[in-house]
């Protein structure tokens, strides 16, 4: 089935995670050219080098901190430059620490506010009012599970997350009628080189090894493993695209089964 992103430019936020690499690969597979960002200009480079000799997109990039209140407009502006239109935002940026509640320092929370969802906030206000002057925009953000189903460990991260639910339901029905859809897919635990530095601290801190602090939330799933980025992937570039135009104000999530609740 195509996707529909033939010649459409896509935006990638945090491209250079587990997650954002892999939503690049995808959608460079479905055929959409790419502008890509994150903090780190080098992993960026060789992430938009491999993607051009691929010979399946046309991929540039502009490293940028999208804690800074500046860096989402210089991101668009650049993409538009360089591209002339922006047809799909994905919003990937973002990782938050975890830990005991009491133990969670000021920072954590203020750090995973600042890039997560302000910098998501920022980026989609710096593409939505071109969005809207060509009718036609594709925002996909990966928020989480835990912005649903909270884990008492994982706390940042999960406000972050419910918050940006909050704004992709709430804006999706705002700019609906501009040909503007705006969806959100919710991944579980997830098998990427972050989730790993987060099992390594969450050792530290109990005396356990990473693997049996991993051993808990597979536990938790009922096909008993993590998820894969490429899994992730695959649902972001379904709602990047044209498959599913009346589905808006949504997420999807992937979880593995983990989740209770009916919707």
């Amino acid at each position: 089935m195509k996707l529909g992103l033939e010649g459409k430019v896509a935006l990638v936020t945090g491209a250079t995670g587990g997650l954002g690499a892999a939503c690049a690969r995808i959608l460079a597979q479905e055929g959409a050219a790419l502008f890509l960002t994150s903090r780190t200009g080098g992993a960026l480079a060789k992430l938009a080098g491999r993607l051009n000799e691929s010979g399946e997109t046309e991929a540039r990039w502009l490293a940028a901190d999208l804690r800074s209140t500046d860096a989402a407009q210089a991101v668009a502006k650049a993409a538009q430059k360089t591209f002339g239109k922006v047809d799909v935002l994905v919003n990937s940026a973002g990782a938050s620490a975890g830990g005991l509640f009491w133990e969670i320092e000021d920072a954590v929370w203020q750090d995973s506010l600042a890039l997560k969802f302000m910098a998501t906030v920022r980026m989609i206000r710096a593409v939505l009012p071109a969005m809207i002057e060509q009718r036609y925009g594709r925002i996909v953000t990966l928020a989480g599970n835990s912005g649903r189903e909270p884990d008492p460990r994982l706390l940042p991260g999960a406000a972050a997350n419910a918050a940006l639910l909050a704004v992709t339901a709430g804006l999706a029905r705002e700019v609906a009628e501009s040909g503007v859809v705006i969806n959100a897919v919710n991944p579980g635990p997830t098998r990427t080189m972050r989730w790993e530095g987060m099992m390594e601290a969450f050792a530290v801190r109990s005396g356990r090894t990473p693997q049996e602090e991993e051993q808990r939330f597979v536990d938790a799933i009922p096909q008993r493993r993590l998820g894969d980025a490429d899994e992730v992937a695959r649902l972001v570039a379904f709602l990047a695209g044209d498959a599913a135009p009346h589905m808006t104000g949504r997420s999807i999530t992937a979880d593995g089964g983990a989740s209770r609740a009916i919707l």
